[in-house]
């Protein structure tokens, strides 16, 4: 059966379904003459047309060719490819080749012909990089094409090489990540091609030649399934990545087999299977690693930037010989020869270092070398004497100047001589290295120079411990010397961000950033804003004559120049074409119509904001009513003050104000519109109103209208005036009221308000009276009056609008009232008046698709999942309300519009709306699809705009409006809430006037793919989620949805396939477009990449932007899609460029607190630190998901991201990588952005800093950072390394310094050398690490984003910002995150580990236990901090200086502020986690998990004891040299007991080693009661229990015997006991973690059982430590409140009505007002009954 007719897998109670045409992706090539949009175009036409041109082709044999048949068929029947690729190559070769016929300018005479131009183009540059493989390898390209041009075989047969490689590029699967070797079986198909279409005869059968790869599904059988297993067996043999890189080969390996010419003798063609590249062939005969080997050790720092660590060790080793002299200046120390040519010794450093590369690079390599790589051995080898051979060169050369000068006893000319021979042969050394070294002093070295040679010099009276080499203190220096060599291999990070920050925030200004912050700003520039984008968004006509560019860029930048600054007032441009005018407000309006859609503005914003079509005989533009607001009164108090001046001085005064011409000039206007309709026309009252605005017209004109007319009734005019519009505007107009507002109108207008009277004869004349009437006539306007229709909304519209404009009394600067609504419109309407390039006309952009990986995320929240309440009573309804409560109003208020009753309709018809509201606030895959389906609507709306005639747009922008108006409702009119029937209906949207083709071009040019990797398995199972994904498809017409489906044939049969589905409008069901079978299991490598590797061949374009998950987008910024993709053609250095970076916009920054930190620390890495990573730098990669690709060219080149199994696992960086190796240029782009949300809760956060962390980690092993290291050129890689993993390696430098810091203090205390050093050197070396370190910290983390945000906000802003940060202790959450960083980028490469951690995206509503932060932060966190602590209070018991108090805060201020934030953290920025009732459950339920003993499938989240084991996973998968590393590190715990046992009063004073040997007998009696007690429960608890007892008390009473001797028969002091805790603990626990690390050999002796209870203990004594400080603050009254205000925000915490939070919060006020001493017993119970069961019963619990 057919795969693509079997029964759908979804819901069973489905309707029948009608029968279906063939179904197709975008265009119906199938059928030329169907009624599709898109077959209206020519160029569509002509490249369908080209590819049936068969013509005399020989025929495929065994087959019956059909007269439908074309190009693609032939290729696909002779070379076995599946007909679904073949139908999706067609469409999209045919999309491709229109698309790109459609751009020509000028455009062919033949428009229904394809350009030979073209296929050549395409051709090209698609396989170009097959072309560049056969140059690399010797061998002559088998794409053979005429260099003659025109000939219809010709262009037929490049239709066929290029047809062919994206036949075998859509089938290869898997292997489209190894591009060489698909240029490998292309160059063989293409040999068979041509011996095809040369009609060659096979010489074994004597027939015509037939391709050795044919028949149904051969070539994914016979080529693609072969290699694909190999690459399957390889993985498989990795246990899951788990295994050293160096021990199996991923895709990089595959590829780069390809690399060279053996795979020709090897595979060959027909490809030999027996060939020892298959992983049929036994392990040891087979290929291994090729072109690199993945080692796990920090030495691929060294190696990969050498000329990094060469420059910093020799400019070191300079500043030290100089340092050395003790001069004042370093420049007086270099006049003496001895320093000059102790500085010559830097060469034989240098080469010592060429030595230990060369040493590296062999050690590591070897595995390369094989039988058949020969001679890369040799390379190595001849590599390693070189250098060996320059370094004693070196070293003869040097000695031979020093026995020289020795012997002559001075400088003598002899001497001179050698030293000008070494110089020779330095600079034979140094001009192969191209490397120029750039010196400069450190000017903190010199001080510990001198307390260097202090502490050489010092002589230890009194050492307070055994010392092994007595009388040197070469210990003492070089703990002292760590630390600053520590900071100063970091020194040039603090540089790298200051350049960053100053050089992006100048480029930035001269990019014009910022320039637009607020609606005040916009204000000022909106008069030009129509013209500005006019100017960017609206295509100019093309110019014939391409010559003239430089003129044209000329004028454009002249133009830009007025724009930006108001030169040559723009806007009467504007004004003058109403067309302009018009299609500016379509454009504007329909962004404020997106706006008021995402509920981002009200309806009576939208009434503000918008710019009404013009109506009522206006002769103005008429400006959003936010901007005209308060000028009409302005204008009324200028005429007033005015009254006496003339006329062209009041209007030039006025005319100042753009606004406020218009105000008046549109009022006036409005005035006399309204009572010409309100006066019913034909009546006396009609044609008086009509006089009196003519005769005002004429004053003005003749400009004596303040010569006429008092200005002092203008106010009560005014009043007048607003009094009719109210009563209009109520819903029962009131006759009498309205005929008494006109009447005194008309008092004031034509009597009182000229300053001549006039008589009634001369009014009458004049047509400004009635003439005489009687009684039963009735008064003036009582039988006048016609009230308009209620059912007219256009009308009351404006009305409102008159209103607005007659009473507003404020400046309106905030409104919009929404913060991102402000940020948005600011940011697009500043980005206008930057420099972009112009748009196309839609049909000649670029086309562009998006690619979404998609897995089992959520699509939509659920009804339940937004109403359930956690235990603080809080539900993610709830939660929403309060921090989007503006939007959640204009929810209600857009509900309320469309027939909600009342609120309990949310949850049963409004279901679905209330659910979308909620998803559009979070990280859903509805969010996502919704704002990448932008570029859709804003492509149509651009097309019409381009297409539509004047006529079209000024009646369609009538019929806009007219749309948009609805009835029954009531409108906020001023300040109050008045009854009214009409109402801004759904919103107004240009889609109305599209007139179909629209629809034709946007999908010609944008497509929309979600990769949802489980859909088949999601319908199969009836998860929701395939229904809310079928509802995305219904609801989106460009939507594209791939999946892969396994279709299981037998018992152990499965087949893989690519599924293309859309959502068929015309049938209403969902249909599947193309099947295509996948050589195996989709996920070889890491899950995303293949997600969208297998998806990818259904996109189509010239370019693709890959969007994540966590992204959004904005109708606004779609608008500028088709400038930014114009980027493409134009030349950035030598090279155009291949990936164009884009801004991103974090929209979730008003979550929370930790949210907002995550977002100013991103908005600044995405925005400066991308600009400078661009330009100048030149080493931007591919850090961002909105990055846009060449799609042509990355797609013959290993596609848009790496997938290797672990070593990839930051996917999108290698792509950055790949293409910066490969010769791509990145540049980065501002003017647009794409929304993105991050991690909002600290776990969250905590899980993407380790992916990241871990990821880094990673590339330090791979062979891209490798090259990258080496090929690039000094400079480049200097930036490269600091802002790539030599971020994550100094930051990790930081930690380090700390703890080497604290350990040499440590040693100096205990050992006394501290006692002998003179103070101020104590206090010197201390206060200055200290410093180093804050600044380190400080410039990581701030100065960046304080600069971004100063640029884009304004300096006081971002100072404020910074401050109100620090005050809710971001300096906490950043220090906690450099320990996440620096845990788990040093274990990944030390040890492996890196994984992929979901995060989860969620809101954070709920309380994290105890137990889970304890097993998060554990390892990561804790522990070190305890250590760190541990250090400082032993070192401020012993030590002399510590005795200072001043000194000793100095010294350990910031060290002490890293333990607090490591241990806290978590529970700062955890809900509740202050609240004391949380914590006395968390206490109780950490035990619970603790001593939980579980079975074999018990997971981590439930015991302890598989939590451990799983901690200990890396220790299993590291490698020998990680062990060792790991052993050595554990071993610093036991000089704790080394150093403070000798401080004991037992000791007497005492410095032998055999007081440390004899203090290990405590550790052996400690473990002897251990396992005396654990014998004893195992023997007797059960049933003997007295006996059990009778042993505890026999061993308590020993001990308290024991003790009473040493007190009196020794100097023991209880004091003592405490000491040794400080000693023998973290001896204990250095026992530990070397027991782990030889678990493979103890695991089955009995000293493991031990081990793991001693462990239990640990970690019980731990996480007692971490909640001690948590149980004291959670007790303290007030702190859950702080804490809650620092979380989230100040309405949060009140809660609804102010109660509702309180509650939660203070839910345990009977703990702490209260009984507090039933909340103390209970806690105490529980710890006391756990720690009495942990002591007394020891050993593992059953």
């Amino acid at each position: 059966m057919n795969l693509r007719q079997r029964t759908p897998a979804t819901r069973p109670y489905a309707r029948p379904l009608p029968p279906m045409q063939e179904p197709f992706n975008i265009i119906p090539i199938h059928n030329l003459l169907a009624d599709h949009p898109s077959l209206s175009y020519p160029e569509i036409r002509a490249a369908a047309a080209a590819l049936r041109a068969v013509g005399d082709l020989r025929k495929p044999p065994f087959v019956q060719w059909k007269s439908d048949h074309d190009l693609m068929n032939w290729l696909g029947i002779f070379f076995g490819f599946q007909d679904d690729n073949v139908r999706n190559q067609r469409e999209h070769l045919v999309l491709h080749l229109a698309n790109s016929q459609m751009r020509l300018q000028p455009p062919p005479n033949l428009v229904d012909v394809l350009d030979p131009g073209v296929l050549r183009r395409f051709r090209r540059k698609l396989l170009q990089n097959y072309t560049s493989w056969c140059a690399y390898l010797g061998r002559r390209s088998n794409v053979v094409v005429s260099r003659r041009r025109g000939g219809g075989d010709d262009l037929r047969r490049e239709l066929l090489y290029v047809a062919m490689y994206l036949l075998v590029w859509g089938e290869s699967g898997n292997l489209r990540f190894t591009p060489e070797c698909i240029c490998y079986i292309y160059h063989h198909m293409a040999m068979e091609l041509n011996q095809v279409l040369d009609e060659d005869i096979d010489p074994d059968t004597g027939r015509p030649f037939l391709p050795s790869v044919s028949g149904e599904n051969a070539f994914l059988k016979g080529v693609i399934m072969p290699i694909y297993a190999t690459v399957r067996d390889e993985v498989e043999s990795s246990r899951n990545g788990t295994r050293p890189h160096s021990a199996w080969r991923n895709y990089d390996d595959i590829n780069e087999y390809f690399w060279s010419r053996r795979c020709f003798k090897s595979l060959k063609w027909p490809i030999n299977y027996s060939s020892n590249f298959f992983s049929t062939v036994e392990k040891e005969s087979r290929v291994g690693k090729t072109g690199f080997v993945e080692q796990r050790s920090f030495w691929n720092l060294f190696r990969s930037f050498d000329k990094l660590w060469v420059l910093l060790l020799l400019f070191l080793q300079a500043a030290l010989i100089v340092a050395w002299e003790g001069k004042e200046y370093p420049w007086t120390a270099l006049e003496s020869r001895d320093v000059q040519v102790r500085l010559l010794t830097v060469f034989i450093t240098w080469g010592g270092l060429r030595v230990l590369q060369a040493v590296l690079d062999a050690g590591t390599q070897y595995s390369l070398v094989t039988r058949e790589t020969s001679s890369l051995g040799v390379r190595m080898v001849l590599k390693a004497v070189v250098a060996m051979a320059w370094t004693v060169i070196f070293a003869v050369f040097y000695a031979r100047i020093w026995a020289q000068k020795n012997s002559d006893g001075r400088w003598s000319a002899e001497a001179n001589s050698r030293i000008v021979d070494f110089l020779w042969t330095a600079l034979v050394f140094v001009i192969p290295e191209l490397l120029a070294l750039l010196l400069f002093i450190v000017p903190w070295i010199k001080p510990l120079v001198n307390t260097t040679k202090a502490l050489m010099k010092v002589k230890v009276h009194t050492y307070k411990m055994h010392v092994f080499f007595e009388g040197t203190n070469v210990i003492a220096v070089v703990l002292l010397w760590v630390p600053v060599v520590l900071i100063y291999l970091m020194d040039l990070q603090i540089w790298y961000a200051i350049y960053s920050s100053f050089v992006g925030s100048t480029i930035g200004l001269f990019s014009h950033l910022g320039e637009i912050r607020n609606i005040k700003q916009l204000r000022l520039r909106f008069q030009f804003f129509a013209s500005a984008l006019q100017f960017n968004l609206m295509p100019e006509e093309q110019s014939l004559r391409p010559e003239l560019t430089m003129v044209k860029k000329l004028r454009d930048a002249i133009h830009r120049l007025k724009l930006r600054y108001g030169l040559g007032l723009a806007y009467q441009k504007t004004e003058s074409s109403q067309i302009e005018a018009t299609r500016f407000a379509l454009i504007w309006n329909e962004i404020m119509t997106t706006f008021r859609e995402e509920d981002l503005i009200s309806d009576r914003e939208l009434e503000l904001l918008e710019l009404p079509p013009n109506c009522w005989n206006i002769r103005v533009i008429r400006w959003p009513c936010f901007l005209l607001a308060n000028e009409l009164l302005l204008a009324l108090n200028q005429a007033k003050e005015l009254a006496n001046e003339p006329d062209h001085l009041v209007w030039l005064r006025i005319c100042k104000s753009e606004y406020r011409r218009c105000a008046i000039i549109e009022a006036y206007d409005c005035i006399r519109y309204l009572l010409l309709v309100v006066v019913r026309y034909g009546t006396e009252e009609n044609l008086i109103i009509a006089n009196l605005f003519r005769e005002i017209d004429q004053c003005v004109e003749n400009q004596k209208f303040m010569a006429t007319y008092k200005m002092s009734l203008l106010p009560q005019i005014h009043g007048k005036l607003i009094s009719l519009i109210d009563l209009l505007l109520q819903l029962k107009k009131d006759t009498s009221k309205t005929v008494d507002i006109l009447q005194a109108l008309y008092e004031l207008s034509v009597r009182e308000f000229p300053w001549v009277k006039k008589s009634m004869e001369t009014l009458r004349a004049e047509g400004l009276a009635t003439r005489r009437r009687s009684i039963e006539e009735g008064l003036l306007f009582e039988n006048a009056i016609q009230f308009p229709d209620d059912e007219d909304a256009t009308f009351f519209r404006h009305l409102r609008r008159l209103h607005t404009i007659l009473t507003s009394r404020d400046s309106m600067h905030n409104v919009p009232v929404n913060i991102d609504a402000r940020k948005r419109i600011a940011f697009f309407s500043n980005s206008l008046f930057m420099n972009m390039p112009r748009a196309p006309y839609v049909e000649k952009m670029m086309a562009f698709s998006v690619l979404t990986p998609y897995y089992d995320e959520e699509v939509l929240y659920g009804k339940e999942s937004l109403r359930s309440e956690n235990e603080d009573g809080i539900s993610t309804l709830f939660y929403l309300q309060k921090i989007y409560e503006g939007e959640w109003a204009n929810f209600l208020e857009r509900m309320y519009r469309e027939g909600m009753k009342d609120d309990d309709e949310l949850f049963t018809t409004k279901a679905r709306d209330l659910r979308v509201w909620a998803s559009y606030r979070g990280q859903t895959l509805s969010r996502t699809v919704r704002g990448m389906m932008y570029y859709y609507r804003a492509l149509k709306m651009l097309a019409f705009l381009d297409s539509a005639s004047e006529m079209d747009i000024r009646v369609g922008s009538q019929q806009v409006a007219s749309h948009g108006l609805m009835s029954q409702n009531d409108v906020m009119d001023g300040e109050h809430m008045q009854p009214a029937s009409r109402k801004l209906g759904r919103t107004a949207s240009v889609t109305n006037l599209f007139k179909g083709h629209e629809h034709g071009i946007a999908l010609l040019k944008f497509t929309y793919v979600v990769a949802c990797q489980l859909y088949g398995k999601h319908k199969a199972k009836g998860d929701n989620r395939a229904e809310e994904i079928l509802y995305l498809m219904k609801n989106n017409e460009a939507l594209r949805v791939a999946y892969v489906d396994e279709v299981k044939l037998g018992r152990d049969e499965v087949e893989y396939y690519s599924v293309l589905v859309k959502y068929d409008q015309q049938i209403q069901r969902e249909v599947e477009i193309y099947r295509i079978r996948l050589p195996g299991p989709l996920k070889l490598g890491e899950g995303k990449p293949e997600n969208q590797n297998h998806a990818i061949i259904f996109t189509r374009g010239d370019a693709i932007q890959t969007i994540d998950m966590n992204q959004d987008n904005y109708f606004e910024e779609a608008l500028k899609m088709r400038n930014l993709l114009e980027e493409f053609k134009n030349f950035y250095g030598i090279r155009k460029p291949t990936i164009l970076g884009v801004r991103e916009n974090i929209f979730t920054g008003s979550v929370s607190s930790l949210a907002w930190f995550m977002s100013n620390q991103e908005m600044s890495f995405v925005t400066l630190n991308q600009r400078v990573l661009a330009n100048p730098l030149k080493v931007r990669m591919h850090y961002g998901h909105p990055d846009v690709f060449d799609r042509f060219w990355f797609l013959p080149r290993g596609g848009i991201s790496k997938a290797s199994k672990v070593i990839n696992i930051s996917e999108d960086i290698f792509a950055g990588f790949n293409c910066t190796l490969r010769g791509g240029n990145v540049t980065h782009h501002e003017y647009i952005q794409v929304g993105k949300g991050r991690d909002v809760g600290l776990n969250q956060i905590s899980m993407f800093e380790a992916k990241v962390a871990s990821g880094s980690g990673e590339q330090v092993l791979s062979r891209d950072v490798y090259r990258l290291g080496h090929r690039l050129d000094f400079f480049r890689m200097l930036s490269f390394f600091y802002s790539t993993v030599g971020f994550y390696f100094n930051t990790m430098m930081v930690v380090l310094t700390v703890y080497s810091f604290l350990w040499g203090r440590l040693f100096l205390a205990l050992s006394g050398v501290e006692d002998d050093l003179d103070t101020n050197n104590n206090k010197a070396v201390g206060v200055m690490l200290n410093q180093q370190f804050i600044i380190q910290l400080g410039l990581f983390t701030a100065l960046p984003m304080i600069v971004e945000n100063s640029l884009e906000q304004g300096f006081l802003t971002a100072v404020w910002d910074f401050l109100t940060m620090q005050l809710q202790l971001a300096s906490v959450f950043y220090t906690f995150s450099m320990g996440t960083r620096t845990h788990y980028f040093g274990r990944t490469i030390l040890h492996g580990g890196a994984k992929y951690r979901a995060t989860g995206r969620g809101f954070v509503v709920q309380h994290k236990s105890f137990a889970e932060n304890y097993r998060l932060y554990s390892r990561s966190h804790f522990v070190k901090a305890i250590e760190l602590g541990i250090i400082l209070v032993v070192y401020a018991v012993h030590s002399s200086v510590a005795r200072d108090t001043f000194v000793y805060i100095g010294m350990s201020i910031s060290s002490w502020f890293l333990v607090v934030s490591w241990m806290l953290a978590p529970f700062i920025f955890n809900p509740s986690g202050f609240d004391w009732l949380k914590t006395v459950y968390d206490f109780d339920d950490f035990m619970n998990w603790l001593w939980y003993s579980g079975g074999v499938f018990t997971k981590a989240e439930h015991s302890w004891e598989t939590w451990w084991y799983e901690e200990q996973d890396h220790l299993r998968t590291t490698g020998l040299w990680g062990k060792l590393l790991e052993i050595i590190l554990d071993l610093r715990f036991f000089f704790f007991q080394y150093g403070v046992v000798y401080q004991l009063g037992i000791t007497g004073g005492n410095k032998s080693i055999g007081v440390y040997l004899l203090s290990w007998i405590y550790m052996v009696v400690a473990v002897g009661i251990y396992m005396t007690l654990a014998w004893a429960q195992n023997k007797y608890a059960a049933k003997q229990h007295v006996y059990y007892r009778l042993v505890q008390l026999s061993v308590i009473m020993v001990m308290v015997l024991f003790i009473v001797l040493l007190l009196e028969f020794t100097k023991f002091k209880f004091l003592d006991i405490v000491s040794s805790l400080l000693a023998f603990i973290p001896t204990g626990w250095g026992i530990i973690l070397i027991a782990q690390v030889l678990r493979p050999f103890l695991q089955t002796t009995a000293v493991w059982d031990t081990v793991v209870s001693l462990a239990r203990l640990y970690d019980l004594l731990f996480g007692v430590t971490v909640m001690a400080p948590v149980a004291l603050l959670s007790w303290l009254p007030g702190f859950q409140s702080m804490q809650t205000r620092i979380l989230f925000n100040e309405a949060f915490s009140r809660g609804p009505d102010g109660s509702r939070y309180e509650l939660c919060c203070c839910s345990t006020d009977w703990f702490i007002g209260g009984d507090s001493a039933a909340g103390l017993q209970l806690i105490s119970d529980i710890f006391l009954k756990r720690l009495v069961f942990t002591v007394l019963i020891p050993g593992r619990l059953e």
